[in-house]
């Protein structure tokens, strides 16, 4: 780890595997390539483990540290002056009423609006209709920018959480950071 950041070098993404532990900080933005052990030229990377040894995540953001539970990272890289764009946290549930608590967490900590009042989600999940994916919006509750994407099979009774962390310097101006905040759009 360096300066709170896990590595994804080979043995920084073997070190994540075995340890089940994956540190970010983003209280100074923007973050280079180099601070998660990339290189300049990489598009980024991406850390998958088995569903039954996900890694505990915590983010460090200005307001707080933000923890999840994941078996899927992906960071992405590739921007402008070497920076890591963005980062992507999976977050699996085969029986979607069990994301309730997630919902609530994505509202409240997160700060992500049009979830607060979003139903409770029940048995009728499963109606057979098929797939869809939900985009609900962005949240800066924390000092950090997650957006949601939300992918739903109600055949299955499958939901999956896919959070973006948003990095880039356009998501942190006053007009960005205000816009998020009162609408939870970008």
């Amino acid at each position: 780890m360096a300066s709170g950041n896990s590595q994804f070098t080979k043995n920084g993404i073997e070190a994540m595997k075995e340890s089940q532990k994956v540190s970010f900080d983003f209280t100074a933005l923007p973050l280079d390539m180099a601070a998660l052990g990339l290189d300049e030229d990489s598009d980024g990377a991406m850390v998958a483990t088995d569903t039954d040894r996900r890694m505990k995540v915590a983010m460090t953001t200005p307001n707080g540290v933000v923890e999840m539970e994941t078996d899927t990272i992906r960071v992405r890289g590739g921007g402008v002056e070497n920076k890591v764009d963005s980062v992507d946290i999976f977050i699996n549930y085969p029986d979607a009423q069990d994301a309730n608590s997630e919902i609530e967490r994505a509202a409240n900590e997160l700060g992500i609006i049009p979830l607060k009042n979003a139903p409770t989600i029940g048995p009728e999940f499963k109606d057979g209709s098929g797939k869809e994916t939900w985009n609900p919006g962005y949240g800066n509750a924390t000092g950090t920018v997650f957006a949601l994407s939300i992918m739903s099979n109600h055949t299955t009774g499958r939901m999956t959480f896919i959070y973006t962390v948003f990095l880039s310097e356009e998501f942190y101006t006053p007009e960005a950071k205000a816009q998020i905040a009162e609408t939870g759009r970008y």
